[in-house]
């Protein structure tokens, strides 16, 4: 009985320790069709909404953002998804009331405001880490000891060779704060800065608690203290 207690938590230990999945694919295939609609967007579903640009001119139809690329994308009257040309000089999208603006650290959406027009915020993101290729009988290796090949010869025949591939990713949900319309990742020193009449208690409650600056729950809880 104890034996298999002890199996059971090691399960659930290396169940919620494990924060990376996996894309399976073939050598050059596109990794986003592999992957669940809400990891690879920010929507759930592409939805109409406005985009507006910089210099105040709009677009509208139905739109999502790329939680990969970090880019606007659309729906053309043709079904097929594409991104919106001239992404440097979109401002910000809307979307049922959600607001997402476009910054250097990607599409942060604007969640709360605090004093002072602090302004709570949020970029999710996936990052894809190194590939596995697989390596002799089924294993997996990330060494070049591995040779690639895309095509063998054979009785005098060129056949093309599928390469599996495993490639791990992160999906993240980051919190950003923005001061005076600059937004910084949410770290203590920027907290502070963004509310330099409370540092006192700020290094109480910090003191208090057990605060992760890359968790929203933890964050969100600072910054409805705070404001």
């Amino acid at each position: 009985m104890k034996r298999i207690f002890i199996i059971i938590l090691t399960v659930c230990f290396a169940l919620n320790s494990n924060a990376q999945d996996v894309v399976h694919h073939q050598k050059g295939e596109d990794l986003a069709q592999h992957m669940l609609d809400s990891v690879k967007y920010v929507l759930p579903d592409f939805t109409a909404g406005l985009v507006v640009f910089k210099d105040g001119s709009t677009a509208n139809g139905p739109v999502n953002i790329s939680t990969i690329t970090q880019r606007v994308l659309f729906i053309s009257p043709d079904g097929e998804i594409q991104e919106v040309l001239n992404q440097g000089t979109i401002d910000r999208v809307s979307v049922k009331g959600r607001s997402f603006v476009n910054t250097k650290q990607g599409y942060v959406e604007l969640l709360d405001m605090g004093g002072d027009d602090i302004i709570f915020g949020c970029v999710r993101r996936v990052k894809f880490l190194e590939s596995e290729k697989t390596g002799a009988f089924g294993t997996s290796t990330t060494t070049s000891s591995v040779t690639s090949m895309s095509s063998i010869a054979a009785d005098g025949r060129v056949y093309e060779l599928a390469q599996n591939v495993k490639t791990p990713y992160t999906y993240s949900e980051t919190p950003y704060l923005s001061r005076k319309g600059k937004f910084n990742y949410a770290s203590k020193r920027y907290i502070i800065k963004c509310f330099p009449s409370k540092k006192a208690e700020i290094e109480k409650y910090l003191q208090d608690h057990k605060v992760d600056f890359g968790s929203m729950d933890d964050v969100r809880a600072l910054f409805d203290y705070l404001k």
